[in-house]
């Protein structure tokens, strides 16, 4: 009887122990979210979606078959979240 509480109390104590960092890890993703949805887009950002519309059609019918404007998108937010990570002091 004392070994089944005793049992069950360290299934609670591990499950607890268990919780409580994943429910930091998710308070401190949570904040980073929105700091980052509070950023507001960079106008080279609207620029550049902006650059398409100039361009012939055979131009954008080979750019769109080699995805350029995804590619675009995904440099320019590396180069966002590169300027990001060398404001945080300890990481930049």
């Amino acid at each position: 009887m004392f070994s089944d509480a005793l049992t069950r109390f360290a299934s609670w104590l591990k499950d607890l122990l268990l919780w409580i960092p994943k429910k930091v890890f998710e308070a401190i993703m949570d904040a980073l979210a929105s700091v980052l949805e509070a950023l507001p887009v960079p106008d080279f950002i609207i620029m550049a979606a902006d650059a398409f519309s100039g361009i012939s059609g055979n131009v954008v019918f080979f750019a769109s078959k080699f995805a350029i404007a995804e590619g675009i998108s995904i440099y320019l937010g590396a180069l966002v979240l590169r300027f990001i990570i060398r404001r945080i002091p300890f990481l930049g």
